[in-house]
């Protein structure tokens, strides 16, 4: 809880800052980029995060690292606070909560659509256009196929859940033969 109440802070201030530089899409860029090399190196993660290494030192290292990126210069203040504040351990949900951020500025929902089979680009875009007629915001589709669905589409946009897997039917079905409503 705590981890979220501090990525919230921190996503929000850099988020602010953005609009006011006309800079959302930058900031999301350069964080996404340091978020990676974070990602892909732990070890340095590792030493930006460590209390055991000197101020100095992780001062120096996120230094090198941040001229070999470009960061822009409010990116580079940004990241050298987390390093000072030791808040660099909340930068991957800093950078989801700042995606978020993003899309309510843009009115765009992020839905989470799973289905036994491989759905074609025709059938996935009918489905956002039908999502976003039900919840009045642009849908960008996340697709995953799901096996266990036997088949049928599973839909969740925030809390908004979409079940019309055969799973699901199967087992409406079933709670409606124990309660003897079937027959």
């Amino acid at each position: 809880m705590k981890n979220q109440v501090i990525a919230k802070r921190y996503s929000r201030a850099l988020f602010t800052l953005a609009l006011e530089a006309n800079a959302v899409e930058q900031y999301g860029t350069e964080l996404d980029g340091f978020d990676k090399v974070l990602k892909d190196l732990p070890d340095l993660e590792n030493a930006l995060r460590n209390p055991l290494y000197p101020a100095g030192v992780k001062m120096t290292i996120f230094e090198k690292v941040a001229a070999q990126l470009e960061l822009s210069p409010i990116m580079k203040s940004f990241f050298n606070l987390l390093v000072e504040k030791r808040r660099i351990q909340h930068l991957h949900e800093i950078v989801d909560y700042y995606h978020m951020l993003i899309d309510e500025n843009a009115n765009i929902s992020r839905a989470k659509v799973k289905a036994a089979v491989k759905l074609g680009d025709a059938e996935i875009g009918d489905l956002a256009a039908a999502l976003e007629k039900k919840i009045g915001k642009k849908v960008v589709v996340e697709f995953e196929v799901d096996p266990s669905l036997l088949g049928g589409v599973f839909a969740q946009i925030g809390d908004f859940v979409l079940d019309g897997s055969v799973k699901r039917q199967l087992l409406n079905f079933k709670e409606s033969l124990k309660r003897g409503a079937v027959g």
